[in-house]
């Protein structure tokens, strides 16, 4: 099994080593492949990967939703839907992945169990070899893959962002959410990836606030880490979202007037016009790269497959325990982040 294993390794980062190759030579576009991610759960990551999904489809962008948190399949709960099959039968070779694939509203694609990928590890050629073709059969339906990742910076988490064109970076006001944010553009800055990172900064009571919020963290990343962060934008804490959440819709939909979803717009314009043309091969590209990390990270799972939540183990993961910075509780640990003016 071990030799098995071994050999599945070298291949995929043969492959992955190939769409790299054509990349650089300019050959490769593909799709955009987004990457939704938190440092910490709870900060409304899922549902605005489902939302902004939604702002990107309704637009007349082709758009499909990659359920990829290995924990919790959130976006099949916020619709409602249970899926039939996932992305692991799939590499079984029980099912295409167009009988995997879930219809959304306007027409958006969901696609459920991205924890197969984790258990490709496991896999033979063939397998891999199969869900290799059938993600690259998406190359031409979609104009934007958007992947919800885990929350954290567990290696399956950090495999799904490291191996995407751009990562939305999701987080709120509150001193833990910043400090766990920071912790993931370390992470990810560790990987020595080039994907480009953005921040929006979620359930924030004041916009102007919110937004100086996240110039501060994006100038102590660039200072600190020397990596440029783009600010995205803000999305307002709006009572219409958690009363859309608890009728199973989503707010984009069901509450057309409110404040998050003009926020939600503005940030789907944002992609559109400010993000540059992918460069990094599609959708099949970005599963190979995905591929060619998961395995390493395999002591993280469990006997199903399965990866288990993973704290944040960076220095200021525990706010509470650190003496309070200039207007700023508990992020000592970051200088530079003092709050503006009000």
């Amino acid at each position: 099994m071990a030799e098995q294993a071994d050999s599945l390794r070298r291949w995929v980062h043969a492959k992955a080593d190939d769409v790299t190759s054509e990349v650089l030579a300019g050959r490769l576009k593909g799709p955009h492949v987004l990457a939704i991610t938190s440092g910490k759960g709870g900060v409304g990551k899922s549902n605005l990967a489902l939302n902004l999904a939604l702002a990107l489809q309704v637009r007349g962008v082709a758009t499909a939703v990659l359920d990829a948190d290995l924990g919790l399949a959130n976006i099949n709960i916020i619709l409602g839907q249970e899926p039939d099959y996932t992305v692991f039968d799939v590499m079984q070779g029980e099912r295409h992945l167009a009988d995997v694939v879930l219809p959304g509203p306007h027409g958006l694609m969901i696609i459920p169990g991205a924890s197969g990928l984790a258990a490709a590890a496991a896999a033979n050629l063939d397998q891999v070899a199969t869900l290799l073709a059938e993600f690259q059969s998406l190359e031409a339906q979609v104009e934007w893959l958007v992947v919800d990742t885990g929350a954290g910076i567990a290696p399956s988490v950090l495999a799904f962002v490291a191996a995407a064109d751009e990562a939305l970076i999701v987080t709120t006001p509150e001193p833990t959410a910043l400090a766990d944010a920071y912790g993931l553009i370390r992470a990810v800055d560790e990987t020595a990836s080039p994907v480009r990172l953005h921040l929006v900064v979620n359930r924030t009571a004041d916009a102007p606030r919110g937004q100086r919020t996240g110039e501060r963290l994006a100038g102590l990343v660039a200072k600190s880490l020397q990596r440029s962060v783009a600010v995205a934008g803000v999305v307002m804490e709006d009572a219409a979202v958690a009363r859309a959440v608890m009728r199973q819709e989503p707010f984009y939909l069901g509450a057309p007037k409110s404040a998050a979803r003009a926020d939600v717009d503005r940030l789907a314009d944002y992609l559109l016009d400010r993000v540059p043309a992918p460069r990094r091969g599609g959708i099949a590209s970005f599963v190979r790269r995905v591929l060619a990390s998961v395995p390493r990270a395999r002591g993280d799972a469990d006997s199903d497959g399965r990866l288990p939540k993973q704290e944040p183990t960076h220095p200021m993961a525990n706010s509470q325990g650190s003496p309070e910075a200039p207007g700023m509780p508990g992020m000592s640990g970051m200088p530079g982040m003092k709050e503006g003016p009000r």
